[in-house]
């Protein structure tokens, strides 16, 4: 049985949250909701959502400043932005500060579904890169601080991780050495793991 998705809205319009919670459920979403930007915040960091529907003009709390934060602390969450026409341009600046969307009020409940079903495909992604990106960082520690591990993989290259459910490009980046794409993908190596894997670029290259 699949589990469905979980949606927060984040609006002080009991209207439309209302309406959000209504057409929501009636798709299969399991909905909850928030009437204030900061409700919203501390509902979403303590239970944690697949997707964050969130107003951008609310007295408590800017949405700006909800979606900064969800994107700092919870970054495999999916936010799409509920804008007024004059917002507009807001709603451009929360989309480059990595909101999935926007909707325009009033919008329609296929445009509601249209941007929530975007939404949990964008955080189904982001959750796998965030799963790799994690297992990427395990290797490389335990390849740093464990000389037998870490000289199996140095031998036998990336056959030693096949038992890891990593991406090929992630098996070839971690045998060949491969910072720059390992740091894109998963993010900053301690200067261990940066050693480790330069060692490995050199062996590769003499």
């Amino acid at each position: 049985m699949e589990i469905p998705q979980q949606i927060l809205v984040v609006d002080d319009e009991p209207l439309v949250t209302r309406s959000c919670r209504r057409v929501l459920s009636e798709a299969g979403y399991k909905v909850e909701t928030a009437g204030s930007g900061r409700d919203g915040i501390r509902l979403a960091l303590r239970k944690g959502f697949d997707v964050v529907l969130t107003d951008l003009k609310m007295p408590d709390l800017d949405g700006m400043e909800v979606v900064r934060t969800l994107r700092r602390e919870q970054p495999a969450t999916a936010i799409v932005v509920i804008t007024g026409y004059g917002t507009i341009p807001s709603a451009v600046e929360a989309a480059k500060l990595g909101a999935s969307d926007y909707i325009e009020k009033p919008f329609t409940p296929a445009r509601l579904l249209q941007a929530a079903a975007e939404a949990v495909r964008v955080a189904a992604e982001d959750r796998k890169k965030h799963i790799q990106a994690t297992l990427v960082k395990e290797v490389l520690r335990l390849a740093s601080r464990d000389r037998c591990f870490g000289a199996s993989l140095t031998e036998k290259g990336a056959c030693v991780l096949s038992g890891y459910p990593l991406s090929a490009d992630a098996k070839a980046a971690i045998a060949d050495g491969d910072i720059a794409w390992i740091e894109k993908e998963c993010g900053d190596l301690s200067a261990e793991e940066r050693e480790w894997l330069a060692r490995r670029f050199e062996n590769n290259a003499s």
